[in-house]
């Protein structure tokens, strides 16, 4: 489930998590407890004191690098409410304090610290269509919490790799080529053990949210929604599946659940969903890329610090907050990729010797040109061709320009595999020409795409609210299926429906 970005912070907060161990641990490892879900016996080297200490640090990382959603207070404080309740019926409801909070994030996902907190991300919850199918989120989330998923995994690894990565830390990665071979043997060790702490999530967080009142005929829902980004987006999910049970076991088990819990509460399948509650709570939401400086709005990023905007290839992504750069462009499915990067000048230069030092960056980092370098006459500066290797990639060819603005200099560097690169480049020349610096009044005016929300009158049809926000009848498939509807069934009236900001969405 998690995109490539997320997949890549959650690996740092593991690797995080490990370093510390290394000097919190006790080197005994005789440890066992109880596991508060299952009571059954489990190896522990971890305490929960630990554990909390753990997830209160990492906490801070998260914050920092990802940064919470507070623009709707209502929505934040729903999410708080629903998580609080679920907790509540949960094994640890009397030794551990839950907190609930919106990563402002706009990827389709959730995850969970060691010690109680839990976080979705504002790109889930405005895919989710009501509080019973966030409360199933939240609870598979609070489900991993409480069995101690994460402090068992931690175990583990020590267990497994504490001589070896105190040895990488004694001697700076000296053994690196031998930790690999254990890390991947751990890799493999532990992976049934992820896969069966899904299914134990999938179980237990259902039991919660229908114990605290919510239907857990949405569990369903919401991995249907996922099994849909699956067909769609195979490539978020590919690295998903390492540890995930497939979506379609995950199904059936689910609906195996189901059935236990209505022989257990027979009434419980037939809590009234709260759909409206919910959705109202999104009007205004943000939707895509910001983070207060950068956009990505339409086919358009924006830079409001930098006075910019750029125009990207129909059906390209985007990622802002990048550690390397200023912000990544591309198509990963096809393994296309830009990377721009505004850096600030110690002294002053031209935009011709700026472009000199950038080739010969490119140069010490395996890019050698690869015919002649032409001037970029929008700018000074230039555009040039390269070509190299990747260990992923395999032969590439890059197309990269530079040049400076005021104390700034400015780079754009493209990359693809040879074979794709003679459509490649046009498509980065074509972002190079409409770079085009904005005022402050422009940039200042400048806000995300917000969802708005619309209440169903009597009459109307999918085709008409279709017309009504976007001058068209085509896409009201995917109008009906984002609001978790069918479309050959018109919504009733009353009911409310998110209207995204354009038809591109999934």
């Amino acid at each position: 489930m998690p995109p490539k970005k997320i997949e890549r912070f959650a690996q740092k907060i593991f690797l995080s998590i490990l370093v510390s161990g290394l000097f919190l641990i006790s080197f005994s490892f005789s440890g066992c407890a109880v596991n508060p879900v299952t009571r059954q016996t489990q190896f522990m080297t971890v305490s929960e004191e630990r554990e909390f200490n753990m997830g209160q640090q990492l906490d801070k990382q998260v914050r920092e690098e990802m940064g919470f959603y507070l623009e709707v207070p209502e929505l934040r404080s729903l999410v708080k409410q629903t998580g609080g309740a679920i907790s509540q019926n949960g094994a640890r409801a009397k030794t551990l304090n839950y907190r609930f909070e919106i990563v402002d994030s706009p990827d389709f996902n959730a995850f969970a610290l060691p010690g109680g907190f839990v976080y979705v991300h504002r790109g889930l919850l405005d895919k989710v269509n009501s509080t019973d199918e966030l409360a199933s989120v939240l609870g598979h989330e609070i489900a991993h919490v409480d069995a101690r998923h994460s402090a068992a995994l931690i175990s583990k690894v020590e267990l497994l790799n504490i001589g070896l990565l105190a040895a990488n830390v004694a001697t700076q990665g000296a053994v690196q080529q031998f930790g690999d071979l254990i890390n991947i043997g751990a890799v493999l060790t532990l992976n049934k053990f992820s896969r069966d702490a899904e299914r134990e999530a999938d179980h237990y967080g259902t039991l919660y949210m229908s114990k605290s009142g919510y239907n857990p005929k949405s569990s369903l829902e919401v991995m249907k929604a996922i099994q849909r980004i699956q067909v769609r987006e195979p490539n978020n999910v590919e690295t998903w599946f390492m540890t995930h049970p497939p979506t379609s076991e995950r199904l059936v088990n689910l609906d195996h659940e189901i059935g236990n819990i209505q022989q257990i509460q027979p009434t419980a399948l037939n809590t009234p969903i709260k759909r409206n509650q919910y959705i109202r709570t999104l009007d205004g939401l943000a939707v895509g890329e910001w983070n207060g400086q950068e956009l990505i709005r339409g086919d358009y990023y924006y830079n409001k610090e930098f006075l910019l905007k750029m125009k990207l290839p129909e059906g390209w992504e985007g990622q802002i907050n990048n550690k390397t750069y200023t912000a990544v462009f591309g198509q990963p499915k096809k393994d296309l990729y830009v990377m721009f990067n505004v850096e600030p000048l110690r002294t002053q230069k031209t935009s011709e010797d700026y472009f000199r030092d950038f080739e010969k960056k490119l140069g010490q980092r395996g890019l050698k040109k690869d015919g002649t370098t032409s001037s970029n006459t929008k700018y000074g500066g230039g555009i040039g061709a390269y070509k190299g290797s990747s260990d992923s990639l395999g032969a590439i060819k890059g197309v990269g320009f530079a040049f400076v603005n005021d104390i700034n200099g400015y780079s754009l560097l493209g990359i693809s595999k040879t074979a794709d690169f003679q459509t490649f480049r046009p498509l980065v020349e074509s972002m190079v020409q409409s770079l085009t610096f904005i005022s402050q009044k422009e940039a200042a005016d400048l806000q995300p795409a917000r969802l708005k929300v619309h209440e169903v009158k009597g009459g109307e049809t999918w085709e008409s609210i279709m017309k009504k926000y976007f001058s068209t009848s085509e896409g009201k498939e995917k109008l009906a299926e984002y609001n978790g509807l069918l479309v050959n069934q018109n919504p009733a009236a009353g009911i409310l429906l998110k209207i995204p900001p354009t038809l591109h969405f999934q």
